[in-house]
């Protein structure tokens, strides 16, 4: 007799992936299921075998036997047969959800999948078994009965000859059977229905009237075909069809037309009736309303497909897409697609100065916009924060993907206007000519991200179309950076030193420290080759404190080898990412206390940028540096940003005019140099020339009032042994004789 458990469901899950198998495991124990999780088939037809298991969610990739083989052999073994089996499948192609109903499979779940839909399923699934179970348990109570009453009325008919008596027990007993089936049928929720087999209805119960509006006698001799949706109609074939033919119960999903002309999504468990003599004389239906699951599920499908903001396609079904373009591209060999990675040009600025709100409603209107520059066979999809990427099907060349991107460029340049806000905005844009000759799509989205890098570094409003080069410049960007933080674990970095002089003392002043990289293979690199890279990746800062740590280790060295003026620094270049790190003092203040140097022997040399901030913490460091006793420096001053309210609101003792100035002075043309020399000494400050190479720029930087200067004239920048001679020589001789002479 078969037992229905009342216990919480088991569910095995069979997945070879240990962290969807933990996944799964834990989200499902979290809804109240007792669950089992397995690696392989193997693993899983013996637990099956073994545990009493409600039902069985099976990934098809397994690594020893396919999901297929090892849901056959379940439906193959007695003991198993009856498991209901949902596969787990990343595979989404029609063929593969064919041959999971075909082996056995009850439904099919495509990954990625989401929690509730899972949970959703199985409930049905369980609640189907359910009722399945309690189908069977009550005719085997039946059967049971049958053949005891038909033994009692044996032995009634051998003992007492009481055939007529034992008939008429026997009939009313059938009599009162017949009664609680209709008693059960006629008050249960689900619609039940007996049909003939060419599809008449026999009997429906009641419950038809509140589920779709019918009074049930209205509806007998009536096909079901009658009042199914049109597309759903071969659903309705597949209940007599399959049942007839294979005595087996039938499971689908159909809309049925209410009597308000409404449509619902019923479920129905479709099992034939089997006389006798074996012969199938109709078909049972039991159906339940699942109109809001069958929403639920759709809506999880748009929203797994779909940009939650501007309801665009999302990267995963761009992704999909593309994959299909290079089945296309493979087939046909003259098949082209081409692909725009669009970002939009300082929209943070919007999002920080208009609020996110008006950023999203910017990011809506750039979206319509977009999809009124293509055609409609093309995709427009959102790949994530301000960036769209648009997939232009069938192009010949990439004239065509140039047209679309200078008519997005022109597009976006017309002002736009957003909650009663003028917006201006523009866009860079990245481009890419595919084929079948690219194996998958990671591979496309990577080169077309590489042409809109490209495009913004060149200075943005701009598009780039990928080529091999920016491929293979973007390698040995990598295999730069990764040399990079080796270099940084092994201490691969050697600071020079280049002597800073005063041009009315003519002591010695100090020196500007200079970093270089001793690299393993390719030699000494000089910064201009890696120090932008450090700063975007954020290296710069552990780059910076091993500097400054080698700078503070060659002070205390000189200090106390030679009597160095009090007024003597060595000037550190500070990067932005420094001056922002709010461990940067922290850091200052360990190096001096574990070398011993004062913060007096130091000059911090930072960018005009980094004033224009205005932010606490950088007023906050600031502050800090000057406690500390360290002097300021603007270096290359007037190539960037300058404002004077800043220049005199924080203590900056020294301008650093740049070297394109000082190339560019002439006897009658020393106005960007005077000006600046004037500048330094208004706001009561002193300058330090920089590049200075020959005589001529010499005199005229004495001539103008500059206080001190440095370069080729005077020295290269010189390693620490070199530069300890300098202050050796230096000390040995008098300041009279000074006379710079290029090292």
């Amino acid at each position: 007799m078969i037992s229905i458990r009342v216990s919480n469901p088991t569910i095995l899950i069979v997945d070879d992936i240990a962290e969807n198998l933990h996944l799964l495991t834990r989200e499902l124990t979290d809804q109240g299921y007792e669950t089992r999780g397995v690696l392989t088939g193997t693993m899983a037809l013996t637990v099956a075998r073994s545990t009493p298991i409600d039902l069985i969610l099976l990934d098809i990739m397994l690594p020893d036997m396919d999901g297929y083989t090892v849901c056959e052999l379940l439906k193959i073994d007695p003991a198993t047969q009856t498991i209901p089996v949902i596969f787990l499948s990343a595979l989404d192609e029609a063929i593969d959800k064919v041959k999971a109903f075909a082996v056995g499979g009850v439904d099919y779940i495509t990954k990625p999948f989401k929690t509730v839909e899972i949970v959703a399923r199985i409930n049905t699934q369980l609640s189907l078994r359910q009722a399945q179970l309690k189908l069977q348990q009550f005719n085997q109570e039946l059967e049971h009965q049958v053949e005891q009453r038909t033994s009692e009325l044996a032995i009634a008919n051998q003992l007492l000859q009481a055939e007529i008596q034992v008939r008429q027990q026997t009939e009313q007993d059938l009599r009162l059977s017949e009664m609680r089936y209709r008693l059960i049928a006629d008050n249960m929720g689900d619609l039940v229905c007996l049909h003939s087999t060419d599809g008449q209805l026999l009997y429906v119960s009641p419950s038809i009237q509140t589920l779709l509006g019918y009074q049930s006698d209205k509806l007998l001799g009536k096909n079901l075909l009658d009042f199914c949706h049109p597309d759903d109609r071969q659903c309705i074939h597949i209940h007599f069809k399959e049942p007839l033919g294979s005595a087996e119960s039938v499971t689908s999903c159909y809309r049925l037309r209410c009597q308000s002309g409404r449509y619902l999504w019923l479920e129905t468990l479709a099992k034939p009736v089997i006389n006798e003599t074996g012969q199938v004389t109709g078909i049972v239906t039991s159906s339940r309303d699942v109109t809001r699951r069958v929403k639920i599920e759709k809506q999880l499908r748009y929203d797994s497909l779909h940009d939650a903001l501007t309801h665009l396609p999302n990267r995963d079904w761009l992704a999909k897409r593309l994959e299909l373009e290079l089945l296309q591209c493979r087939r046909y060999k003259t098949s082209q697609f081409g692909l725009l990675m669009i970002d939009l040009d300082r929209f943070k600025a919007v999002n920080d100065s208009l609020g996110h709100l008006t950023g999203d409603k910017l990011l809506i209107t750039v979206a319509s916009l977009l999809k009124k520059c293509v055609r409609d066979i093309d995709m427009v999809s959102r790949w994530g924060g301000d960036e769209f990427v648009i997939l232009l099907d069938k192009i010949v060349d990439i004239k065509e993907a140039i047209q679309v991107a200078e008519r997005i460029k022109a597009t976006l340049e017309n002002p736009i206007e957003v909650d009663g806000k003028v917006i201006f905005t523009s866009a860079s844009i990245g481009i890419l000519m595919g084929n079948g000759t690219y194996q998958d799509s990671n591979e496309i989205f990577r080169d077309v991200d590489i042409a809109l890098y490209r495009a913004k570094e060149s200075g943005r409003n701009r598009y780039e179309v990928f080529g091999l080069e920016m491929y293979q410049a973007a390698i040995a960007l990598l295999n730069l950076e990764n040399d990079l933080r080796l270099a940084i674990q092994q201490q691969a970095f050697i600071t020079h030193y280049q002597p800073i002089y005063s041009l009315k003392s003519k002591k010695l002043l100090g020196f500007e420290a200079l970093v270089r990289w001793q690299h393993h293979n390719r030699g000494m690199i000089m910064p201009g080759s890696f120090i932008d890279l450090a700063e975007d990746t954020g290296l710069i800062k552990a780059i910076g404190g091993q500097v400054f740590r080698q700078v503070c280790e060659a002070i205390k060295v000189w200090e106390s080898q030679y009597e160095l003026d009090k007024d003597f620094r060595v000037s550190i270049n500070v990067s932005g990412q420094q001056f922002r790190d709010v461990t940067f003092i922290d850091t200052l203040d360990q190096i001096s206390k574990e070398t011993g140097v004062k913060g007096h022997r130091l000059k911090l040399e930072i960018t005009e940028r980094i004033l224009l901030e205005q932010s606490e913490s950088i007023a906050h460091t600031l502050a800090a540096i000057s406690n500390r006793g360290m002097q300021l420096s603007i270096d290359d001053f007037g190539t960037g940003y300058s404002s004077l309210r800043y220049l005199s609101q924080f203590a900056v003792q020294t301008l650093k005019i740049d070297r394109s100035f000082i190339n560019q002075m002439r006897p009658q043309k020393q106005g960007i140099v005077q000006a600046i020399i004037d500048l330094a000494h208004n706001l009561e400050m002193d300058c330090i020339a920089e590049g200075v190479e020959t005589e001529e720029q010499l005199t005229q930087l004495q001539q103008l009032g500059c206080e001190a200067a440095q370069g080729y004239l005077f020295s290269r920048p010189l390693p620490l042994e070199q530069t300890s001679q300098v202050l050796k020589n230096w000390h040995s001789q008098s300041a009279e004789s000074f006379n710079p002479v290029a090292h």
